[in-house]
This record gives C-alpha cells, sequence and structure tokens, in this order.
C-alpha cells in the first residue's frame, strides 16, 4: 500500500451508528401495547434509511402519540409488533380511514444513566492475523458515502480505468471539504477486495483488486477509508450461483442460516457459524487491507415475520422472540467490534441505525441504546437524520437532541447522517414540511452548522455521492447551489 506522512487524529472511542426514514401524512392508526407496555397508538408507513435509500425500501411501525419518552426503551420486555412484510418497491402512503392523531414532536427527556454495564454476549474468538497499520482517522469527521450503485457506474474494466475513476471521485470530495469516505467493500455477500469467504462482486469489473486501489488513492489524499458492509444481506437468489464454493451457496436452500427475504437471500445471526463468518468477513478485511474502520448501517433484520428464524427460536431457551432478536443483534455488533479490534485496534467500527430511534427498537431489533452506552459494541453512532427541520413528525432538532442525549451517556461520539438525496425532491411523508426541501437553498448546509452544536458532535456524513456530484436534471440547479453554502460550512 501507499503510505504517505499524515497527521493521524484519534477518534473517540466508546460504543455506537446511524439510521433514518421518511414519514408521510397518510396514516393507519393502530392500538398496540409498546415496550413500555403502555398502550400507544402507531402508524404505519415506508422508511428511507441508507439501505431503504439505496434502493431496498422496508415498512416500519413509529409511535404517533404516547404518554411518556421512548429514551428508556430496553428490549427485555419489547412485546411483538404487527408483522410488516417488506416489499422492493418504495411503499405509499396508507390512507388511513379512521381519525388520525397529528403529532406535536416534544424534545425527549434525557434518558438515565446506566450505573453498570451488561455482560457481553458470547462471540466466536475470530483470528485471522493482525495488521500494525496505524489508522488515519479524524476527531471531526466530514464524511460522505459511496454505495455500490456509484461504484457500479464508474469505469471499472480495467486497473487502469478504475484508478483513474475512483480518483475523480475522490478529488470531488476533498473540494468540497471531505476527510473521510464510507465506501462499500460488501453489499450483497460479496466481496470487493480478494477473499477467500466471499466471491468477487459483480459491480465492478476486471481481474485487479478494488479495495486496494481505493485505499492507495484515499491515503493519498488524506482520505479516512472506511470500509462498508452490510452483514446479513446476501445476493439475489438468482445469484446464488456466483456463490458457489463459498458458505452462502452451502447454507441456500434450506431456510434456516439463509433465508429468502423478497428475492434476496439474508443472513440468521441466530446461529453461531453466521455470527463467526460475518465477524471473519470483517477481520479478513482489516487484517488484509490498511482500512481505516469498519462501518455498517441499518440492515438487521429484513422482516418481523416469525417464519425468518422460527427454528432456530423454538430451540432456544427464549419466551420473547423479541428478546431472542435483541441478543442475536448484540452478539452480532459485540463481534464485529472484537473482530475489527483483533486485527487491528486503532481501526474504528461503527454502526450508522435509522434516524427514527424508535423504529431500531420496533422493526430492526438494533438496541441502539446499548450500544451506545456500554463498552464492547461501538466507537461511534451515526443516525441517518434525514430530516427536514419543518418535518411534521420527526423535526431534524428534535430527532437530533435525542441523538445527542442518548450519545452523552456513553461518551459516544455522533456522527450526523445528513440527506442530500433529499435536495429538491417533495418530501410526502413530512406533513407541514413536504415542501422544504424544494424551497430552502440551504439546507443541508443549515444542518451541518445545527450538528455542530450538540454536546456529543463528532461530525457529519452526506447520502450520498451522486446526489451532490451526479444529481438529476430536474435538480442540478438547486444542488450546485446547496454545494457552495455546504462547501463553506465545511470549511
Amino acid at each position: 500500500m501507499k503510505k504517505k506522512s499524515l497527521v493521524m487524529l484519534s477518534l473517540m472511542t466508546a460504543a455506537c451508528l446511524l439510521g433514518g426514514c421518511a414519514e408521510g401524512a397518510g396514516k393507519l392508526s393502530v392500538d398496540v401495547v409498546d415496550v413500555r407496555g403502555k398502550s400507544a397508538e402507531y402508524n404505519v408507513s415506508s422508511t428511507a434509511g441508507l439501505g431503504q435509500a439505496v434502493g431496498f425500501p422496508m415498512p416500519e411501525i413509529k409511535p404517533v402519540t404516547s404518554s411518556s419518552s421512548t429514551s428508556d426503551i430496553t428490549p427485555t420486555v419489547v412485546s411483538p409488533q404487527t408483522p410488516q412484510t417488506p416489499t422492493v418497491t418504495p411503499a405509499v402512503p396508507v390512507i388511513s380511514t379512521t381519525t388520525t392523531t397529528t403529532t406535536v414532536p416534544v424534545v425527549p427527556e434525557e434518558p438515565e444513566p446506566v450505573e453498570e454495564d451488561p455482560e457481553l454476549p458470547d462471540i466466536p474468538d475470530v483470528n485471522v492475523g493482525t495488521n500494525y497499520y496505524t489508522a488515519l482517522n479524524y476527531s471531526e469527521v466530514k464524511g460522505i458515502w459511496i454505495s455500490f450503485l456509484e461504484l457500479n457506474g464508474l469505469a471499472s474494466g480495467s486497473e487502469g480505468s478504475f484508478r483513474q475513476s475512483i480518483s475523480e471521485v475522490y478529488d470531488n470530495c476533498v473540494d468540497l471539504g471531505i476527510n473521510t469516505v464510507y465506501v462499500h467493500v460488501r453489499s450483497h455477500g460479496d466481496a470487493y477486495y480478494d477473499s477467500e469467504l466471499f466471491p468477487r462482486t459483480k459491480y465492478l469489473g476486471g481481474s485487479y483488486d478494488p479495495l486496494s486501489i481505493m485505499i492507495d488513492e484515499a491515503h493519498e489524499r488524506g482520505l479516512s477509508f472506511q470500509a462498508w458492509i452490510n452483514p446479513m444481506r446476501g445476493c439475489a437468489t438468482g445469484d446464488i450461483g456466483r456463490e458457489s464454493g463459498y458458505p452462502l451457496y452451502n447454507w441456500a436452500g434450506n431456510e434456516t442460516k439463509l433465508v429468502t427475504v423478497n428475492g434476496y437471500y439474508y443472513l440468521n445471526p441466530a446461529y453461531d457459524d453466521v455470527i463467526e463468518l460475518i465477524a471473519e468477513g470483517a477481520a479478513e478485511i482489516v487484517a488484509n487491507y490498511d482500512v481505516d474502520g469498519i462501518h455498517i448501517d441499518d440492515y438487521f433484520y429484513p422482516t418481523t415475520e416469525k417464519w425468518f428464524d422460527n427454528a432456530a427460536y423454538q430451540a432456544s431457551p427464549y419466551t420473547s422472540l423479541d428478546d431472542f432478536r435483541f441478543a442475536n443483534c448484540d452478539r452480532l455488533v459485540s463481534a464485529l467490534y472484537k473482530a475489527v479490534k483483533d486485527a487491528n485496534s486503532t481501526a474504528l467500527f461503527g454502526v450508522s441505525p435509522q434516524g427514527n430511534y424508535d423504529n431500531n427498537y420496533y422493526y430492526m431489533y438494533a438496541d441502539v441504546k446499548k450500544w451506545c452506552t456500554n463498552s464492547g459494541y461501538l466507537d461511534y453512532i451515526m443516525p441517518q437524520i434525514y430530516f427536514g427541520f419543518d418535518n411534521a413528525n420527526q423535526p431534524f432538532e428534535t430527532c437530533l437532541a435525542k441523538w445527542d442525549n442518548i450519545a452523552k451517556l456513553g461518551g459516544t461520539p455522533l456522527i450526523v447522517g445528513l440527506g442530500p438525496y433529499r435536495i429538491g425532491d417533495e418530501d410526502s411523508w413530512a406533513g407541514s414540511g413536504r415542501y422544504e426541501w424544494q424551497t430552502d437553498k440551504k439546507i443541508i448546509a443549515r444542518q451541518v452548522e445545527t450538528s455542530e452544536e450538540a454536546y456529543s458532535y463528532g461530525g457529519i456524513c452526506l447520502y450520498s455521492y451522486n446526489s451532490l456530484f451526479k444529481p438529476s436534471s430536474s435538480v442540478k440547479s438547486q444542488v450546485e447551489a446547496e454545494l457552495a453554502a455546504l462547501k463553506s460550512a465545511l470549511n
């Protein structure tokens, strides 16, 4: 790898990460029992978290009204939710035939501090070697996501063409003021690098090593390189032949360790060898490449349906499916954290959960509060707060305040995920704020400045590269105006 003399800045380490969702005016009221055992009214609408923003929408169940804050949620008393089957096409608002309740956002109360760390879950010991490279990380992250969709659009037929293409991407990032890139290296049970565990991705051509090139060119420009993986999502069912000779191929067909959901395979974290594969996959990257960290987003459980993991649940000692799934996600995140640190103690591990805090509990089975407030899970939290200031359901500042409160409890750096992909679009889920992304010409720059005021502020990250540098013609002029304001805010 090319090395360059750079000032290495350590990002604070403690525990967590990101997520976001879009909300709508159309609501279907449902009376359920919430995680505190109290009656609450919920509304069913669509999400637009990071995973969803790259083309894989999931349904969600969100609180509309409740008698108390959800900031003290613990998964041990979660009641099962009404199952919502995800689709692979964008969801549309559900128009209620009953009277709906208008949400009046309230800044959440600060949750009580955790008095002592719970015992970490049992996780497999993965050892694939040690990398003594000193990771390049910044105390204030100015980041951007580069997804598989964007990599797929680059010239990649030869090593030379790919190097030139990714160099142009990085040059644009540096010019904007970016210091950290979050780049997909495994999006669908594949590898954008030389791997013994996963097949080469279909999204890039040639036979060279893409990751080696991406790291070299990033470090040449002083960019921290965070390797972004989707740990549970596998390939499309029609692509399973590409997995021949690798673990996912051997597990396909029995619907236990590898389960089909809407045309895609998903790994089931209920099994030890699945957790081991995921952890070993992260360790393989960190041990063999000079990455500065491993990053995951909001792809946890793809469904609330019981059939996804019923066999494993029935064989477990758990009496609650929700508790069972929360424990599995705890093991997954803890195993990834340990695998990264064992391979390179200076590399970071972080999570980007849904920006709507409650969705992580009601749908994803992701105990983000535990991960943020206890050691052994995360180095930072990066919620996808893809909401406008005037969003009637999740106003940006209220959402930011809730995440800041959680991060503050564990001393966890809060890196705020922002959504410039919304610039120029109507947000039909935002109620009275539906036109904000069309009328406010400096909304992302304003959100950067607002985020800087958070107590736990550790930086920002933009989703995504193409939305800023390859916008559609219909929003190009507005994006260009935003870029000028954003460049000023980042520099």
